[in-house]
């Protein structure tokens, strides 16, 4: 359980990877030592520094929550496949993670053992680079060290930015014929005949590349990178674990009219689930931007806490009337707009799909997603599901792929 975020520590009890290795110093504590000396008279003498015991640590994890994800990720890569799955489970309101889980899970009491992985005749043949490499891929963490192009899923803090700098207006419309011919080139919208005349929260109902475009126009390519890197995007986190990855954005100076008009939906640049997530929430939250943590709190040896998370608010990054705004677009793309098989009966789910196809575009690779939060009018968690190269299916650029799994994981939690 919970294999890639706890990490292991090895035969001299170093930690490596996951808190094991994040919080090394804190749970390893210090060893005692006796000295022995002669004093001026030759009388043997002796001083004794006793051993500091480690402290412990308690994490953000619900074990229930941990399990049911990781056993949705589990049936699909069984019924249909694919080359890595990422889910993530936060709490919007203090930035705790509640669940975070990839494909590979591994025993922590025996992290080296490829048996599960490879029968014993393959592992024979394996060079010692081969299973360390393929170890390193076990034991990595998708969510915080991965980074991908994000789709659909950016529109949100594009239309953010606009609405806080006044770009863009609440019941503006805009429309879309089903393209925009920018720098020479003609940039498609997901619907070739045209979305028409649509509204601000419909642009994002309907996942409308062409009123993207208009709108980052309008902003400019100043006022988008100042926003892009103010949500934390090409930063990392923070988060209390290591190998984080900041992912790659353009300078402002690259972002010329293509760029800023792909950029607007979520190509030309990359970011990592964590990265994403701790932005969403502070979209959805009124504004708050958490750093997120996996651990509350550091118990001494006697069980007393000596050090507390209880979440670190670290800029406000939109207002509450955009937020509100957000939240409700949000629920509307769930409800009628492009996610509505993300939809768990008996609650209101919010979010956005994402499709990313993936470099190099000859391939015809995708990178198919979900992020949204439950409930819709006071959020209590966020959930993001990116799923890298779903196999058995009939259109791995169906983002309705990562809508449906969300669904299914949401049900059980909702439930349990």
């Amino acid at each position: 359980l919970a294999s890639n975020v706890i990490g292991f520590t090895t035969s001299d009890n170093k930690g490596n990877w996951g808190i094991e290795q994040y919080y090394n110093d804190e749970l390893s504590g210090i060893d005692g030592i006796s000295l022995g000396y002669m004093d001026n008279e030759l009388n043997l003498k002796a001083k004794i520094h006793p051993p500091t015991d480690g402290n412990s640590l308690v994490t953000t994890i619900d074990a229930n929550v941990q399990r049911i994800v990781q056993d949705h990720i589990l049936k699909f890569n069984e019924e249909i496949g694919s080359k890595n799955i990422g889910v993530l489970v936060m709490d919007p309101n203090n930035g705790e993670i509640l669940a975070m889980a990839s494909n590979k899970e591994y025993d922590l009491n025996k992290p080296a053992d490829l048996s599960p992985f490879f029968e014993e005749a393959e592992i024979e043949q394996m060079s010692e680079e081969e299973k360390m490499d393929f170890l390193n891929s076990i034991w990595r963490n998708y969510i915080i060290s991965d980074s991908f192009e994000p789709g659909s899923t950016f529109k949100p803090f594009t239309i953010a930015a606009a609405l806080e700098e006044g770009k863009a207006y609440q019941e503006e419309t805009f429309m879309c014929d089903g393209y925009e011919i920018v720098g020479g080139w003609t940039i498609r919208c997901s619907k070739r005949s045209g979305h028409g005349l649509i509204t601000l929260r419909e642009a994002l109902m309907y996942s409308c590349n062409d009123a993207l475009m208009q709108i980052v126009q309008k902003e400019g390519r100043k006022v988008f990178h100042d926003y892009h890197t103010f949500f934390g995007f090409g930063s990392k986190t923070g988060i209390d674990l290591p190998g984080e990855a900041g992912g790659l954005i353009l300078s402002e100076d690259k972002l010329n009219a293509s760029e800023l008009a792909t950029s607007s939906f979520g190509q030309t640049f990359t970011t990592t689930m964590i990265q994403t997530a701790a932005a969403y929430s502070s979209l959805i939250n009124g504004g708050n931007y958490y750093k997120p943590h996996l651990v509350k709190q550091i118990l001494n040896e006697d069980g007393a806490i000596i050090e507390e998370n209880t979440g670190e608010i670290l800029k406000k990054t939109v207002s509450k009337k955009t937020s509100d705004f957000i939240k409700d677009a949000m629920y509307m793309t769930v409800k009628e707009g492009t996610a509505t098989s993300a939809n768990v009966e008996g609650y209101s789910v919010s979010g956005k799909t994402g499709t990313a196809q993936k470099q190099p575009r000859s391939d015809k690779t995708y990178v198919v997603s979900f992020i949204g939060n439950v409930p819709e009018d006071n959020p209590k968690a966020v959930i993001y599901v990116v799923i890298d190269e779903p196999e058995k299916v009939d259109n791995q650029a169906d983002s309705s792929i990562a809508a449906m799994l969300t669904s299914k994981i949401l049900k059980d939690i909702l439930g349990n």
